[in-house]
């Protein structure tokens, strides 16, 4: 229904700018309907991020400036869905010493889709400081943030992208827009409520009692879920794209066949991309010029930048563990493209139709192990 009137709204205007300034106001009214005390968060971190926007462009130690605003947005992002997890570390820890008490803190809201909008704002804000974009205008980074086709489940879309979209004179309403838009939306609602919805149905008995079934059910069960999870996400992704479509706003692509990767990191250049890139852009790399040693570089920092990525997913140390897990394979699979380099014949035998089969086989295993973390098996 929400959808329905954007789209009749949006385009009945007759100019990009009212346009812009309706999507605003309709995307807030989204975020209110659906938790009244998130929308003055979102608004309280929009307002910041923006200024500090303007902050570090025109600052001579945007350095500094920098570090001090991603600090903010990471202390809010603690704050709201974290704390929970750090109380429960530190009273583990103080329980080792009977005498010190423990700490009890009430749990605070966690608002509506808090991850995506930090990541977007210190995507943003990096971006700045690197020179890459310059600040967006007030109305433009409102809609940035607000925009509620993408909001809840992402894609987690970059400002570069985002802007052109809206810009004055450039958007015309073309019928293809609307009829990819409505593929992409039926396409999305069939992985979501037929493949996902009842592969869950058939597979979450097998998961929650998997002592009443034999060793081939559990088996079925495991790569049941591995692809309930795939049709889950992309499902979203692809109403998230095709809504924003109806609008004439074109979303980046999240999900390309992951299961037809060869390799791990393969896998994560075709699932849930944005998050991947910007796993890539603004940990991995930046962390990798701490150290030129061979271990912190192929071992440490893909460890790290995938446990932050499972920590991401959820404050529970079952989504840390899954972020290890693909830590680990990342690794693994730096010193295995390393080895190739140095062996000639094995770099030959690497290139055969039979070894790349047998390698979506190995990372389809790899990846379906470490749906036991993420589900907290």
């Amino acid at each position: 229904m929400l959808l329905g009137i954007s789209v009749l709204v949006y385009w009945l205007l007759p100019s990009q700018f009212l346009r812009n300034g309706a999507l605003i106001i309709i995307s807030f009214s989204f975020i209110y309907l659906m938790d009244k005390k998130s929308v003055f968060v979102v608004i309280g971190l929009t307002m910041f991020s923006y200024l500090a926007g303007q902050w570090i462009a025109r600052s001579s130690k945007r350095g500094a400036v920098h570090a001090l605003c991603i600090a903010a947005l990471l202390v809010v992002l603690i704050l709201f869905k974290y704390l929970g997890l750090l109380t429960s570390v530190v009273n583990g820890l103080l329980s080792f010493f009977r005498q010190l008490p423990q700490f009890h803190i009430t749990k605070l809201l966690l608002p509506l889709g808090i991850s995506y909008i930090v990541f977007k704002h210190i995507s943003y804000l990096t971006d700045v400081k690197w020179g890459l974009i310059e600040p967006g205008r007030l109305y433009e980074f409102l809609l940035y943030s607000s925009l509620f086709t993408i909001f809840i489940a992402g894609p987690i879309e970059r400002f570069e992208r985002f802007k052109p979209n809206i810009a004055e004179m450039r958007v015309r309403f073309q019928w293809k827009d609307m009829e990819y838009g409505f593929m992409r939306i039926v396409v999305g609602l069939f992985k979501k409520l037929v493949l996902a919805d009842w592969l869950g149905y058939f597979i979450n008995t097998a998961w929650l009692s998997p002592g009443r079934y034999g060793p081939t059910t559990s088996v079925l069960g495991i790569i049941g879920f591995s692809f309930q999870i795939y049709f889950d996400f992309a499902g979203y992704s692809d109403i998230a794209i095709g809504a924003s479509r109806l609008l004439g706003i074109h979303i980046m692509e999240n999900f390309n066949n992951p299961y037809l990767a060869s390799d791990i990191g393969q896998f994560w250049r075709r699932w849930h991309i944005s998050l991947s890139d910007w796993i890539r852009d603004y940990i991995f790399f930046p962390i990798s010029k701490w150290n030129t040693s061979k271990f912190w570089r192929k071992i440490c920092v893909p460890v790290i930048a995938m446990a932050l990525c499972g920590l991401w997913h959820g404050p529970a140390f079952h989504f840390l563990l899954w972020g290890i897990w693909h830590g680990l394979g990342l690794a693994m699979l730096q010193l295995w493209n390393e080895y190739k380099r140095k062996h000639s014949t094995v770099a030959r035998l690497a290139k055969m139709p039979w070894f790349n089969l047998a390698s979506m086989a190995m990372t389809f295993f790899y990846v379906t192990i470490g749906w036991f973390w993420f589900r907290g098996i």
